[in-house]
């Protein structure tokens, strides 16, 4: 399978070119009770490994092919810095890429080991996530695996933010019940209001998540959206909305199912976004039962 998928459109970082380093399997040190990937235990390594080689022919072939892009986003079927040659990677990255952005996903759990750092300096923009300080809230949102220390987690980060000279974003998703007591929002503010942040973005399950949990309402998304503020950090609520610029993406039924099997979109979202032969192939697919349409908070999605 490819380990390209897009461009998309994101509503924060323009248009994206993901690169997935782990194509074949989902390989993560956590396993969230929100991913959009399907639910697996998390572990500590990767045991399928992609040759730096392979990585960059893939991004080469695909600037060929797409012109318009702002970012290359390199991410994973799980967690991009688990991959062990991230450094060398972004260093011949660097010939490649032109003008481009690279942006960078990650969970941030890695960030205090200093060879994970060392790579992720050389990005342009790095966004982590963040869901919980409470050790408790943090096991049972993140599920990480058994090595992986919450107090490492957050020393690492501010030891990060304090080096990193890109732009740095945070990110937190709430579930309903489990990190969303204004008690954990204002741990998490305290945690991030000394932080160099471009920006926190703060949302909620949007697309089908891997387990059976529940988004918290657009009423109290706001309500945390100004306690954030009044630490003084920059906040920003994404809001789904219509493009009024059609994409026109001509896809394959390959790259149509490598793409959903790592973001479900919505019936809107495909109808701005796909050729009318690729939603041609998209409906072969979806009568097949490769691709199945799910509702998720009263919206379809086209997932695998």
């Amino acid at each position: 399978m490819s380990i390209i998928f897009g461009p998309i459109k994101s509503r924060r970082f323009g248009e994206s070119l993901g690169v997935d380093l782990s194509p074949s399997i989902k390989q993560c040190n956590y396993d969230c009770l929100y991913c959009e990937l399907e639910g697996k235990k998390a572990i500590d390594t990767m045991t399928e490994v992609l040759s730096v080689e392979f990585i960059l022919h893939e991004i080469e072939v695909a600037l060929k092919r797409f012109h318009n892009i702002d970012s290359i986003t390199i991410t994973a079927n799980g967690e991009p810095t688990m991959y062990p040659y991230l450094y060398e990677l972004m260093l011949r990255l660097e010939d490649i890429k032109g003008d481009k952005k690279t942006l960078l996903l990650s969970n941030g759990a890695l960030l205090h080991d200093v060879s994970v750092a060392r790579a992720c300096m050389l990005f342009d923009k790095v966004k982590f996530s963040l869901d919980a300080i409470t050790p408790s809230v943090f096991k049972k949102i993140d599920r990480p695996s058994k090595d992986i220390s919450l107090d490492k987690i957050l020393a690492g980060l501010y030891e990060f933010c304090r080096d990193y000279s890109g732009e740095l974003y945070a990110e937190i998703l709430f579930v309903k019940g489990v990190n969303d007591s204004i008690d954990e929002v204002k741990k998490m503010a305290r945690f991030l209001a000394p932080m160099n942040l471009m920006r926190l973005d703060i949302s909620t399950i949007d697309r089908p998540p891997a387990y059976k949990v529940e988004p918290i309402d657009c009423e109290r998304l706001e309500e945390f959206g100004r306690i954030f503020s009044e630490y003084g950090i920059n906040v920003l609520i994404p809001k789904r909305t219509k493009s009024d610029e059609r994409l026109n993406l001509s896809l394959s039924k390959d790259e149509i199912i490598k793409l959903l099997s790592l973001r479900p979109l919505s019936e809107d979202e495909v109808s701005m976004r796909f050729s009318k032969d690729s939603i041609e192939a998209l409906e072969e697919l979806t009568k097949e039962g490769v691709i199945k349409l799910r509702e998720n908070s009263g919206v379809k999605f086209y997932e695998v």
